[in-house]
């Protein structure tokens, strides 16, 4: 009997513990008072980000108008969005695109790191075909020689040559006068520093020239455009085109038409130099076009 009694007490106080803590935990549940979150885990991306992303960019123009690349300069991403303004998008680290007309486009950099967090940059890009300017064309002095002696100072060069003589006989010029080279053996030079040549653009000089046939041999007349010299030895090094005509392809009864074409390169500067070898020549009439 006593064994009987002992297990019923026994179990009573077991089950009273049981209601005990059933009770505490319902109480702490519904008690406002005490903060019941503070046992929660933490939601995703609530860590704190030390470093976030900072999206940055520089804009980098192309060999046209039309053409642009983005240099990235954010830090702490990991992921990256362009957005170009007209539509185009992508997602390398630096950007590129082709635009296909002239505009305002707003440039859109969204950087974002592992943990979510992004980062925006926006810049303005006006795109504007560029205004070709014509070409120059350059001003030669005394093309026709037609003041005479005094023609002849526009075109020395003591340095490579002798002067040149005018001439005033019949059929040797157009005008009132033109340029003569005797028989070789005087050395004398036209040479003529022209400024404000376009660069990298190609010209035509045009001139009338004859010879006079009063040697054996067939003349020749030289016709070149150079870089700024005073020195024979640099004259071949200086040239950036040159034509020779002969006589016996030339003939020698009425003055012709002779052309230089030439590339003007990086020179906004250029000389006309010309001068004969094995018989009397004569040249008049220069002028000069650009061709593109």
């Amino acid at each position: 009997m006593k064994n009987i009694n002992r297990l019923e007490k026994f179990v009573s106080q077991k089950l009273m513990i049981i209601v005990l803590l059933i009770t505490c935990s319902v109480t702490v549940a519904c008690d406002p008072s005490i903060d019941s979150l503070a046992f929660d885990l933490p939601d995703a991306n609530s860590q704190e980000d030390l470093t976030p992303p900072s999206a940055l960019f520089s804009i980098i123009e192309g060999n046209d108008y039309l053409t642009y690349s983005f240099s990235n300069q954010s830090v702490s991403a990991t992921m990256y969005l362009w957005e170009y303004g007209d539509g185009n998008s992508s997602t390398g680290v630096d950007g590129a695109n082709i635009y296909s007309e002239e505009g305002t486009y707003t440039i859109t950099l969204t950087a974002t790191d592992n943990l979510g967090v992004s980062s925006t940059y926006t810049a303005e890009l006006v795109v504007v075909e560029p205004e070709i300017p014509p070409t120059l064309i350059p001003v030669i002095l005394e093309p026709g020689f037609d003041n005479g002696n005094d023609s002849r100072d526009v075109w020395r060069n003591s340095s490579l040559g002798g002067v040149i003589q005018i001439t005033g006989s019949s059929g040797y010029h157009e005008g009132n006068n033109g340029a003569k080279l005797p028989d070789p053996g005087s050395d004398r030079i036209g040479y003529q520093l022209i400024s404000e040549f376009t660069p990298n653009k190609t010209y035509s000089l045009t001139f009338k020239y004859r010879f006079k046939n009063d040697t054996d041999d067939n003349g020749l007349l030289h016709v070149s455009m150079l870089t700024e010299t005073n020195d024979p030895a640099d004259i071949a090094a200086n040239t950036v085109g040159a034509i020779t005509f002969s006589e016996d392809v030339a003939g020698v009864d009425d003055l012709i038409s002779g052309t230089l074409v030439f590339n003007s390169g990086a020179n906004s500067s250029l000389a006309i130099f010309f001068y004969n070898e094995f018989d009397e020549s004569y040249i008049d009439s220069f002028e000069i076009e650009a061709l593109d």
